[in-house]
């Protein structure tokens, strides 16, 4: 790698449905209680698209706010990248983003790679950005925006995972800078345990007038539920999330001529899929749980790859005055058993 490019986040942002459902909400739904939830999950409430709100709302809302934010203009992003798995019809999500902001001269596409698709999304724009500057000698600006309605997708009959699932979108602005930026990524995926963690069948993103309380349920063509085997897979996020976080750090030492360890890392933002997991990946890693990132499951339950962009400007805004040159890391696992982490530099 060239030591004089440096590639990182200039601009972020962050947008959620306005309808929320509280656990009490879901004890109407299903035999359940808050006590039950927040004792499981953490989770306190999650925000859920109603009628008039749309996947496509979400992505182009936050995106807009990261353009803000980055001083950026629809005619400077030359490459969107969007982290979805509930947008399962083409064209993609990303070139309806396109055409909504008016970035005629982007690349677009979606990447689908669970829970994990931001931190996907974030890797193949930072590589784009470097193959355009090494090989081409073009300063390419890139859109990377992580969403999800995982309650089109979401059995509202099934306690194991109907408290858990929200709706949102979190964006970010990535092009060159002058400090900092991100250091090493990784990901990996092993999809002989996609069994554990799936989505039945296409899902049909109609909603339900019918459907209770807040709650828009799908109402054309077969069920697409998500199921999942909550035990193995909280073994498996585990694990695999530790170890992405060692992994990404070694990569970066094998290069950088630093040696750094978990120790120097300031502050992590893990995929906010479920408290209990984010608390034993902290045990494992012996990292303080003031250093990472939890609010978001609390606020807006698991928004599967919207998770951790989001985590990225509820932490800025509620902590604007943070030292500059933290060491970061963001983290995550999802179905397909797919995973990554990004090692980041805050300017």
């Amino acid at each position: 790698m060239r030591a004089d490019l440096r590639i990182g986040f200039v601009g972020y942002g962050a947008y959620v449905p306005e309808t929320t459902l509280t656990n009490e909400e879901l004890t109407h739904l299903v035999d359940t209680s808050d006590e039950w939830i927040r004792r499981r999950t953490g989770i306190q409430s999650r925000r859920i698209l109603n009628g008039t709100e749309t996947i496509l709302d979400m992505t182009v809302g936050a995106a807009r706010k990261a353009m803000l934010d980055a001083g950026v203009e629809a005619h400077e992003i030359g490459d969107i990248r969007v982290g979805v798995n509930t947008w399962m019809r083409f064209p993609s999500l990303a070139t309806q983003v396109q055409k909504a902001l008016g970035a005629t001269d982007a690349a677009a596409c979606d990447v689908s790679a669970g829970c994990s698709g931001f931190i996907y999304a974030v890797e193949e724009a930072y590589n784009k950005i470097f193959v355009e500057r090494v090989k081409y000698g073009r300063a390419l600006t890139s859109l990377v925006v992580g969403v999800d309605a995982l309650s089109h997708i979401t059995d509202w009959s099934d306690r194991g995972t109907c408290v858990l699932l929200g709706d949102g979108a979190g964006a970010v602005v990535i092009r060159e800078v002058d400090a900092g930026g991100i250091l090493a990524t990784h990901t990996h995926a092993d999809g002989n345990f996609g069994h554990l963690l799936y989505s039945e069948t296409v899902p049909v993103l109609q909603a339900a007038s019918a459907a209770p309380g807040p709650v828009q349920q799908i109402e054309k063509g077969p069920p697409a539920f998500l199921r999942m085997e909550g035990r193995k897979v909280y073994a498996a996020a585990v694990d695999t999330m530790v170890g992405e976080v060692r992994r990404v750090i070694e990569k970066y030492n094998q290069t950088s001529g630093e040696s750094i360890g978990i120790g120097d890392i300031d502050y992590v933002f893990p995929h906010q899929a479920n408290l209990r997991i984010v608390e034993m990946v902290a045990k494992r890693l012996r990292i303080p749980l003031d250093k990472i990132y939890t609010d978001g499951i609390v606020k807006y339950g698991n928004t599967s790859t919207a998770s951790i962009p989001l985590g990225y400007c509820d932490v800025r805004d509620r902590f604007p005055d943070r030292p500059p040159g933290r060491l970061e890391v963001d983290v995550a696992f999802g179905a397909g058993f797919a995973s990554g982490a990004i090692l980041r530099r805050v300017p």
